[in-house]
């Protein structure tokens, strides 16, 4: 209903043309309240109106005692915003916003933010190992979480008394999604942005959908009509020879849909359902495969992505990059940050969610691959020299960090670096909005399933009978599944 719910108002929206300013996140757009007046004779004109920043203005301040936060980080990739700091001005509009957040912050609290890339889990891991707690923060791949937390190097965030993890600028999903034994160990906090980068979407191409007299996605969408057979219907329509040599090849004629499959999640999440599930009354994972509605999504997925569909191409990603650049694909599956690498594209294009099974049961969410996280150790240091270790210094900064970009550069992220850069149109923008609101994050991803994944996938490709295969996996994956939870449980005690 919630989805929904936002579908309708941006449908209204969309009809009108009266998109937000730039700028503005949905929630700031929702915040400006009327201006009050009182009457002429009382002599007095009076303005009412909500902050624009009040995550910020109502965030804790308090002085750090000049603590330096020490943060470990993946080496840079120039595709992808996998960093939280920047060295100096640049002149590039995000780069210099964090620059500027994280000078201002370091100043409101009296702390300073040191960051350190390249081998960020191994400095983790480090530091805890010799207790010496140098390393505050690692912000790193949230498939190293598995293992760190079987060796019991990380703390969770929410032990922390100084982060309120309800608040929006903490993701909602991911803590529905990892959450273990009541414990949260991935910190998704408004602070780098590969989380946003790493959301799955569906570049499309606009002059192709006009071509072939194709409804538009984003409207399906809104109307709630957006589903895995009606995009399969689009998909056949546009499949075109266009050499007329009677064969269907990715670098020479028109296909429907290219890219990466990422074993097929994204349309498991948008039709709410998942591989791995995590019971906590039961403190077990489960594995969903044999699942009624589980079989019925991932025979409609098949009906998108098995091999013998010629309209269908995941072969090569490089070369269906160009393949959608050059025009000769209606749909090109990656990451949100991939628009950076469609500069080149000529055509109209949009972007949109992936479409969800036609009886969908749970939430529709969108999926994230495989995104930067921060992991909080075992073991911090004692920088103010309180004789406490920094645990609640660190969990302020995160709250400052989280509250302020949540105000001010999130969307500055969207409207510029997204929009500025690729997306044509402020639809576009507003899809993403509505993504941001609902992500998915995936356990396989998590806590190290990744043959099950793996497995998953051939069972589409092939169109497989996938209870049958589920079988076979299901006793290796509860003996695997049972000694993570020993080992995290352990740890825990």
């Amino acid at each position: 209903m919630k989805k929904r719910a936002i579908a309708l108002c941006l449908t209204a929206v969309l009809l009108s043309g009266a998109f937000a300013a730039c700028g503005e996140t949905p929630e700031k757009a929702e915040e400006t309240a009327p201006v009050q007046t009182v009457s002429p004779e009382a002599g007095v004109t009076e303005e009412e109106t909500e902050s624009p920043t009040p995550h910020w203005d109502a965030v804790r301040k308090e002085d750090l005692g000049g603590i330096t936060v020490n943060i470990t980080c993946d080496e840079f990739d120039s595709n992808y915003y996998n960093v939280v700091d920047w060295d100096e001005i640049s002149g590039e509009l995000l780069a210099d916003a964090m620059y500027n957040r994280n000078r201002y912050i370091e100043a409101q609290l009296n702390c300073l933010m040191a960051v350190s890339y390249s081998d960020e889990i191994a400095k983790l891991e480090q530091s805890v190992v010799s207790g010496s707690g140098d390393v505050d923060l690692t912000y790193g791949l949230i498939t190293n979480g598995g293992n760190l937390l079987q060796k019991g190097y990380l703390t969770p965030f929410n032990k922390l008394e100084t982060v309120d993890m309800t608040q929006p600028y903490w993701d909602q999903g991911s803590q529905k999604d990892l959450k273990l034994l009541g414990q949260m160990f991935y910190g998704f906090v408004d602070f780098g942005f590969d989380h946003y980068d790493s959301m799955t979407v569906l570049f499309y191409n606009g002059a192709l959908l006009t071509q072939y007299q194709l409804e538009d996605p984003q409207q399906l969408f809104l109307e709630d009509r957006w589903t895995i057979d009606k995009m399969l219907e689009q998909l056949e329509a546009v499949l075109t020879d266009l050499n007329g040599d009677g064969k269907y090849v990715l670098k020479d004629d028109v296909l429907g849909l290219v890219g990466r499959e990422y074993y097929f999640q994204p349309m498991q999440y948008s039709s709410g359902v998942c591989l791995v599930s995590w019971n906590e009354a039961e403190r077990a994972f489960k594995l969903n495969m044999t699942e009624e509605h589980f079989l019925d999504v991932s025979a409609a997925i098949a009906s998108v992505y098995q091999r013998s569909n010629a309209f269908t191409d995941y072969s090569n990603y490089d070369q269906a990059r160009i393949s959608f650049s050059d025009g000769r694909a209606l749909y090109y599956s990656r990451l949100l940050g991939d628009f950076r690498q469609l500069r080149e594209v000529e055509d109209d294009y949009g972007v949109v969610c992936f479409p969800k099974y036609k009886d969908t049961e749970g939430d529709s969410a969108y999926f994230v691959q495989n995104p930067t996280t921060l992991f909080l150790p075992l073991l911090v240091g004692d920088d103010n020299g309180d004789r406490e270790p920094d645990f609640n210094e660190i969990g302020i900064f995160l709250e400052a960090q989280g509250a302020y970009t949540f105000d001010n550069t999130l969307g500055i992220y969207i409207e510029n670096a997204v929009i500025g850069k690729g997306m044509r149109d402020e639809q576009s923008a507003e899809m993403v909005r509505i993504m941001m609101t609902n992500r998915s994050f995936d356990l396989t991803h998590a806590y190290s399933f990744p043959s099950i994944s793996s497995n998953y996938a051939g069972c589409v490709t092939n169109n497989s009978n996938f209870a049958s295969i589920a079988k076979k996996l299901e006793r290796n994956f509860n003996k695997s599944a049972e000694k993570i939870v020993r080992e995290i449980e352990k740890n825990l005690d």
